[in-house]
C-alpha cells in the first residue's frame, strides 16, 4: 500500500494509518491503488513556488513530505492553513499527496492541466477534514456555495491555493458532482483548462 521511509516508528505507523483510512474513500472516486507508493521525508522540498508541505513525483510513485519539525514551521508561517489544527492538516496533506499518486496510476490520458489534478487532490484533502474544521476553513477563506467551474482554474490556484482548495471541495460536494465528476476528469471527459479572454 505505502512504503514509509523513516526511522521514526510512530511516524511510520501514523502515516500508514492515514493511508489505510484514505484508500477505500479514494477508491469510491475511481482512484484505485495499483502499485505501492513510497513516502519519504525531507527538510526541504524542491518546488518552484510558494510553501509546500508535500510533493508527488509524477510517474515515480513517490511522495516527499516535509519532516514533522519543518512541516510545523511551514504551517506556522501559513496565512490560511493555520485555521486547521496542525495534526489534522498533516493528515490531510498525506491524503492530498496520495490522491495525486492514485490519479497518476489511474488516469486514462496524460493530463496537461494542473488544475485538474489539483482539483482532485484538494477536494480529497478538504473532504478528509472534520466537519467542524472544514467550516472554520471555509469561513477563513470566505467561500460559500455554489461554486462555478469558472472559479476553479490554474490562475486561482497560483494566486491562492487555499482558495482554490476550498472552491474545489465546494464544487465536489455538490450532489451532482462528487466522485462522478472526479472520474470524468480521470477519463479526460472534463477539464478545468482555462484561457483568459
Amino acid at each position: 500500500m505505502a512504503i514509509v521511509d523513516t526511522n521514526d516508528e510512530l511516524l511510520q505507523e501514523r502515516v500508514c494509518e492515514i493511508v489505510a483510512s484514505a484508500v477505500p474513500k479514494l477508491a469510491e472516486c475511481g482512484l484505485n491503488l495499483m502499485s505501492p507508493v513510497a513516502i519519504s521525508f525531507s527538510n526541504k522540498l524542491d518546488h518552484s513556488s510558494g510553501v509546500h508541505f508535500g510533493i508527488y513525483h509524477l510517474g515515480k510513485n513517490r511522495i516527499e513530505l516535509l519532516d514533522p519539525k519543518t512541516f510545523e514551521q511551514a504551517f506556522r508561517r501559513s496565512e490560511t492553513w493555520t485555521a486547521v489544527p496542525l495534526a489534522e492538516h498533516f493528515e490531510a496533506v498525506v491524503v492530498h499527496e496520495f490522491a495525486h499518486a492514485l490519479v497518476d496510476q489511474n488516469a486514462a490520458i496524460q493530463r496537461a492541466c494542473i488544475a485538474d489534478d489539483e482539483y482532485i487532490a484538494y477536494a480529497m484533502q478538504i473532504e478528509s477534514l472534520s466537519e467542524s474544521t472544514r467550516s472554520v476553513l471555509l469561513a477563513e477563506v470566505g467561500a460559500s456555495p455554489p461554486t462555478s467551474t469558472q472559479e476553479i482554474n490554474s490562475l486561482v490556484l497560483g494566486f491562492s491555493p487555499a482558495d482554490f482548495a476550498v472552491r474545489s471541495w465546494l464544487h465536489f460536494a455538490e450532489p451532482e458532482n462528487g466522485c462522478a465528476f472526479v472520474e470524468k476528469i480521470i477519463q479526460g471527459e472534463v477539464t478545468f483548462f482555462f484561457l483568459p479572454e
